[in-house]
C-alpha cells in the first residue's frame, strides 16, 4: 500500500453513453446502472451498479437514513454526470468526466466554484482546519509502525489512524455533506485555493474540481443538504449514529502510562490524587499489567493476589480501571485464549488457508475476524469474563489493525474468502462492535465507555476515539485542535488527544499548555510513553502543579455543562465540539484552526506558540463575551495577555451554562446540585433559552424516566431581566434551580423579585457574580 500515491484520473475510464429512461451507462464495455434513492431532509444516496458484478461485502453496520421521499435534490445530465441542488446551488458531475472506472477503483469527478471550501475528512493530521488543495487516502495506519518518525514527528503523516471518507462542501453559507460509504481504501482531492496556485513541482497541484473514489467495492455515495453547517452535522450524525450518553465518570480526568503494571504503582496513584487534592475518575493500563502481553491475562508476578484487590480498591475511592485490549492474539498452544479461538476456528486467515500472522507485542500473533457476528460473540464472551475482575471500560488499541512487519495483505476475512482491502478500515469498527458487547452482557443496566484508537464509519455509536499516538511538542498541539473539530462534524463526537503528548519527554511548560487548551475536550487523558519522564500532574514544579490542577478542578466545575452537551448529542446529533463558522457565519472563521467552542456557549482561545506574550483576538460576533481571566465583558478586538497562570476562556451573551457548585477537589458529582450561571452584559437584549438533565450519571435508568429535566428561560430588555423555569420531568427527584448572575445586579425569577447578594465565583480567576437567596 502506497500511503501518498493516488488512483489518477488520467488512468480512468469515463461513462460516454447514457440512457435517461433506466439511468444505464456505459464505461468502456461495462454496462452500469445509476442508482438514486431520495430521503426527507434533503437526502440521497447514489449507487452505481455494474451487471454481471459481486456486490460489495456487507456493511458492519447499516446507515440508518430518515423515511423516503418523493422528490430527490439528485438529477442526471445529459451524459448521466450526477448534478444535486443545494441551497440555490449545484454540485454538477464534470461533463464527460464525470463516473469512471480503473479495473476496481471508481472515482466521481465533480466541478466546484473558486470560492468553494472543504471540511471534515474524518481524522487528518494535517495542518489547518480548512481541507482545501489536498489528496488524501483513507486508510487505516499504525503511524508510528508505517511511517519513518520524521513524517510525524514535526511534520504530518497522512493517513491517519480513523477513517472517516466524509467531505462537507461550503458553497457561500451554504453547506453539503457527502460522504463515501466503502470499507475499502477511499480517497479525495480538493482543489487548491487560487492563493496558494504556486508549488514547487507541477504534480504537487491538485485538480481544479473536486474528485473522490474508492480502490473497490460499489460506489455508494450519500449527499446531506445542511443548508447550515450544525443542521447538516444533525443529519450526518442521525445518519452514522449518535453517540449514546455515556457514563459520567468517563467525561472526567483520566490518567495513563505505558508503565504502570503493579498494585503499588496504582495505589500511589490514587494516594496522590487525594494528597494534591485532584479530581481523577480513571486510572488506565497498558499493556504492562498482562502476561507476556497475552490479551486477557494479569501477569501473575506483578500481581500475585490477582488485580481484583486493587481494582476495588481504586473502585472504593470512585476510581476505575481501563484496561487495554489488543486485536492480537498470542500464537502460543497452551495459552487457552488461542486454544480455544483455534478450536472454534475465529481467526483470519491468509491466502492459503492458515491462520494469518503478524508481529506485535506477544511476537507471533494472530487475530480475531470481527467481520463474523459468531466471532464478535466469541470475543464478548471474553470480554464479559475478564470484567468479572472489576474493570469499568475498555480502550482497544492495535486495531487499524496493527500487524508489525508483516504485510496486512496477506490477511483476509469470512474464512479466507474475502480480501483484506474489503474490510481492513472496518476491522476497528468490528472489534469495538465486540468489545462493547461485552461490557453489555457484564454491566447490563450500566451505560457503556470505550475507547478506540482506530474507527470508522459507524464508530459512533459504540466507541470514543482518542486521536492516537502523538508527540510532546509544540506542532502536535497545534494540530490537536483542528483534527478534533474535523472529527467532530465528521460523526464523532466523542474524542480528544493525548494530554501532553504521548512520544517523548514533556516539559512542564508544554504539559501547563496543553491542559490550558484542552481541559474542556470531551476525551480528556493524560497518556505518556515508557521511558519518557513522568508526567502526572505532581511530577513538576509546585507552580505547575498548581495550575495543572486548576484546570483539572475546572474540568469538574463545568462537567454540569459538558454532561448536558452529551445529552443533547444522544437526542439531537449537535455537536459537543465546534469551530467557530458552527455558530458563527463570517466568512473568515472557515480558517480559524487555534479557537474553537465547546457546546454553544464557551469559547477558547489557547496560546499555543511558545514564548507566545500576547495576541490580538477578534471575538465572533456583535455580542459581548465575558472574559473569564478578567472577569469582564469585552466586544470586538481584545488585546490577550499570556500570563502562564491562565488561558483565554470567554462566556457567550445570554448563556446559561450549568456549572457544579464552588470548586470540584474529589471526582463527587451530583447533576441534580447543578448552579446555573447566566452571562447577561447590562446592553444584550435577547432571549435564550436551556433544557438541562439530571439523573444518576451511571445507568440506564434516565431512558426509562429516571431523570429530571428543567427548562429555563432568559429575558433581557428594556423592563429588565427576567428568568423563568419549569420542570419538565421529575423522575430522578425535584430540582431546585440556584442562578448565579453575571453583568447585572437585578432580575426576577418566575415573576418574583428576588434578593441577590454578591459573592465570588471561581471560573478562570475569581470574579465578580451574583447568586439568588
Amino acid at each position: 500500500m502506497y500511503f501518498n500515491k493516488y488512483p489518477y484520473r488520467a488512468n480512468f475510464t469515463f461513462a460516454d453513453r447514457f440512457e435517461p429512461a433506466n439511468r444505464e451507462l456505459r464505461v468502456g464495455e461495462r454496462a452500469c446502472r445509476m442508482e438514486a434513492t431520495a430521503f426527507e431532509g434533503g437526502i440521497a444516496r447514489l449507487r452505481v451498479l455494474e451487471a454481471n458484478r459481486k456486490p460489495s461485502p456487507a456493511h458492519l453496520v447499516e446507515l440508518t437514513p430518515p423515511p423516503l421521499a418523493d422528490d430527490s435534490l439528485l438529477r442526471f445530465g445529459p451524459g448521466g454526470e450526477p448534478c444535486f441542488a443545494f441551497g440555490g446551488r449545484e454540485l454538477r458531475g464534470r461533463t464527460g468526466e464525470a463516473f469512471g472506472r480503473m479495473g476496481e477503483a471508481w472515482m466521481l469527478q465533480f466541478d466546484v466554484g473558486p470560492d468553494t471550501r472543504y471540511f471534515g475528512m474524518g481524522e487528518k493530521n494535517l495542518p489547518g482546519f480548512e481541507r482545501s488543495g489536498l489528496r488524501t487516502k483513507f486508510w487505516n495506519t499504525d503511524v508510528w509502525a508505517d511511517f519513518h518518525p520524521n513524517h510525524f514527528i514535526e511534520s504530518y503523516a497522512d493517513p491517519s489512524y480513523v477513517s472517516i471518507p466524509y467531505l462537507i462542501v461550503k458553497q457561500g453559507d451554504v453547506c453539503l455533506g457527502i460522504l463515501v460509504h466503502s470499507e475499502y481504501p477511499a480517497f479525495m482531492e480538493t482543489p487548491t485555493r487560487p492563493e496558494n496556485r504556486e508549488v514547487f513541482v507541477e504534480w504537487q497541484r491538485t485538480a481544479d474540481h473536486l474528485i473522490l473514489g474508492a480502490e473497490g467495492g460499489t460506489p455508494d455515495v450519500w449527499f446531506l443538504v445542511g443548508p447550515t453547517l450544525p443542521e447538516l452535522t444533525r443529519k450526518l450524525q442521525g445518519l452514522v449514529g449518535k453517540t449514546p450518553l455515556p457514563p459520567l465518570w468517563a467525561l472526567g480526568y483520566h490518567q495513563s502510562r505505558w508503565g504502570y503494571a503493579t498494585p503499588e504503582q496504582l495505589t500511589d496513584l490514587d494516594d496522590n490524587f487525594r494528597k494534591h487534592k485532584i479530581p481523577c475518575d480513571g486510572i488506565w493500563l497498558d499493556i504492562e499489567h498482562m502476561d507476556g502481553f497475552r490479551v486477557f491475562t494479569v501477569d501473575p508476578e506483578t500481581f500475585p493476589e490477582g488485580i481484583e484487590p486493587t481494582v476495588w480498591k481504586l473502585w472504593r475511592n470512585r476510581r476505575r480501571v481501563v484496561p487495554i485490549l489488543d486485536p492480537g492474539v498470542k500464537r502460543d498452544p497452551g495459552y487457552d485464549v488461542y486454544d480455544d479461538g483455534r478450536t472454534r476456528g475465529v481467526f483470519c486467515q491468509n491466502v492459503d488457508g492458515g491462520e494469518f500472522v503478524g508481529l506485535v507485542w506477544p511476537g507471533d500473533s494472530v487475530f480475531p475476524d470481527f467481520t463474523l457476528p459468531r466471532v464478535r460473540n466469541w470475543w464478548a464472551g471474553k470480554v464479559r469474563d475478564f470484567t468479572g475482575k472489576g474493570f469499568a471500560a475498555y480502550w482497544v488499541d492495535m486495531n487499524d489493525p496493527a500487524t508489525g512487519a508483516s504485510d496486512p495483505h496477506g490477511m483476509r476475512f469470512d474464512r479466507g474468502r474475502t480480501p483484506h482491502a474489503a474490510y481492513h478500515n472496518a476491522y476497528a469498527l468490528g472489534m469495538q462492535m465486540a468489545t462493547h458487547e461485552g461490557l453489555r452482557r457484564a454491566k447490563p443496566r450500566a451505560r457503556t465507555f470505550l475507547l478506540s484508537r482506530s474507527g470508522s464509519v459507524g464508530t459512533s455509536r459504540v466507541s470514543a476515539i482518542w486521536s492516537g499516538d502523538n508527540v510532546a511538542n509544540r506542532h502536535w498541539l497545534a494540530m490537536s485542535i483542528p483534527t478534533a473539530l474535523n472529527l467532530a462534524l465528521s460523526g464523532v463526537p466523542f474524542n480528544g488527544a493525548d494530554m501532553g503528548g504521548f512520544g517523548g519527554d514533556t516539559s512542564e511548560a508544554i504539559l501547563v499548555d496543553w491542559t490550558k487548551a484542552h481541559f474542556l475536550m470531551p476525551f480528556l487523558r493524560n497518556h505518556t510513553m515508557k521511558g519518557a519522564r513522568r508526567q502526572e500532574p505532581w511530577a513538576y514544579s509546585r507552580r505547575a502543579l498548581g495550575i495543572v490542577r486548576r484546570y483539572l478542578r475546572l474540568r469538574y466545575k463545568l462537567l454540569p455543562y459538558l454532561a448536558n452537551l452529551f445529552a443533547e448529542q444522544a437526542e439531537t446529533g449537535e455537536a459537543i465540539l465546534r469551530p467557530l463558522n458552527y455558530e458563527f457565519a463570517d466568512p473568515d472563521l472557515d480558517f480559524v484552526a487555534d479557537r474553537f467552542l465547546v457546546g454553544p456557549s464557551i469559547l477558547q482561545a489557547p496560546f499555543l506558540e511558545e514564548g507566545r506574550k500576547d495576541r490580538v483576538l477578534p471575538l465572533p460576533g456583535d455580542e459581548p463575551w465575558f472574559d473569564a481571566c478578567a472577569g469582564q465583558w469585552v466586544s470586538g478586538e481584545t488585546t490577550l495577555v499570556n500570563t502562564t497562570a491562565d488561558t483565554p476562556v470567554f462566556f457567550r451573551a445570554g448563556a446559561i451554562v450549568p456549572m457544579a457548585p464552588g470548586l470540584p477537589t474529589t471526582n463527587r458529582k451530583d447533576l441534580a446540585a447543578a448552579e446555573f450561571h447566566c452571562f447577561v452584559p447590562p446592553t444584550w437584549r435577547g432571549e435564550s433559552r436551556l433544557v438541562y438533565r439530571a439523573d444518576d450519571g451511571e445507568t440506564l435508568g434516565y431512558a426509562k424516566g429516571e431523570r429530571s429535566t428543567i427548562e429555563i428561560e432568559l429575558t433581557a430588555n428594556e423592563s429588565g431581566v427576567r428568568i423563568s423555569w419549569r420542570i419538565l420531568e421529575d423522575g430522578f427527584g425535584s430540582l431546585r434551580p440556584v442562578f448565579v448572575l453575571h453583568g447585572v445586579a437585578t432580575a426576577m425569577v418566575n415573576g418574583e423579585t428576588v434578593a441577590w447578594s454578591p459573592v465570588s465565583v471561581p471560573l478562570v480567576r475569581d470574579v465578580s457574580a451574583v447568586r439568588s437567596v
